[in-house]
């Protein structure tokens, strides 16, 4: 039996006790307020990054993974004594990572899958939890890849912000989007396109009716069958709690998970954001 270790990015929003308890091996990216570069997880925690985003006069930046994070992720997946590893990625339309993940898969001392999964935020994390579970069942690479690509397929991944300027400046959205965003003061809801782009979905009035409408478009997406679902918040828990009322009124959660969005996501969607994926259930 082939065992498969999986390895991701610090854009898979999941909640780091889960992350530790399911042995996951996150590569983590980087935040700089000016000339202070913090990791994300590592040197710089989820709230701290908030805090400082709040009182902050400029807009941080991102970057990829240091290379030697993924050295070390293969490496340490070979000495625990996985026979391969499948590494799953945001998508490759907002980030460099999956090129970065690619070059040093060649010279990993295993063979390293390495997946562009054209997602982001918590809809990556479903993915990633979907290929982690085939994983520990003793599930093949392709096995593996193939539940992640499912996931992708099938995902439903939403934003509501409470500005495009973030995202404007971050470079992840048009100009024009944000600026009509902006001008009519209204309440985005973004979504990531098949292609695994940030794009305005649809423009609400408030966020009352932002999370209404959210609630209505994972339940057209459940088609009537259960679904997994993660709310992910820029420490908004107010907000995540609102969202989980108005789905649990509407759709039958299987798997739920909430966790607060981090450094880097939370650079491009700024302070008050609330996420919501959701993937129906097999069957």
């Amino acid at each position: 039996m082939t065992r498969v270790a999986v390895v991701t990015d610090s854009t898979a929003d999941l909640p780091a006790d889960l992350v530790e308890s399911l042995g996951l091996r996150m590569v983590p990216m980087s935040v700089a307020f000016g000339d202070e570069v913090l990791i994300s997880g590592v040197t710089l925690t989820h709230e701290r990054f908030f805090e400082r985003l709040v009182s902050g006069t400029r807009l941080p930046t991102t970057s990829q993974p240091a290379p030697a994070w993924f050295e070390e992720a293969y490496a340490d997946a070979a000495d625990n004594g996985f026979d391969a590893v499948v590494s799953l990625h945001c998508s490759s339309a907002l980030s460099g990572t999956v090129a970065l993940a690619r070059d040093r898969a060649s010279r990993a001392p295993l063979p390293v899958t390495v997946v562009d999964s054209r997602l982001a935020g918590g809809a990556l994390g479903l993915a990633v939890l979907a290929a982690q579970r085939v994983a520990e069942d003793g599930g093949s690479v392709a096995r593996v890849v193939a539940a992640a690509e499912r996931v992708r397929e099938r995902a439903l991944s939403l934003l509501i912000v409470d500005s495009l300027e973030h995202l404007r400046r971050g470079g992840r959205l048009t100009g024009g989007q944000a600026m009509v965003g902006n001008a009519l003061r209204v309440k985005p809801i973004l979504h990531l396109t098949d292609e695994g782009r940030v794009e305005v979905r649809e423009r609400t009035r408030t966020w009352g009716r932002a999370l209404d409408r959210a609630a209505e478009l994972v339940t057209a997406a459940a088609g009537g069958r259960p679904v997994d679902v993660i709310v992910t918040h820029a420490l908004a828990p107010e907000r995540a709690a609102e969202l989980w009322e108005r789905l649990d009124q509407r759709v039958e959660v299987h798997e739920r998970l909430t966790a607060i969005i981090g450094p880097i996501v939370g650079t491009h969607v700024g302070p008050g954001a609330i996420g919501a994926a959701a993937v129906p259930r097999s069957g």
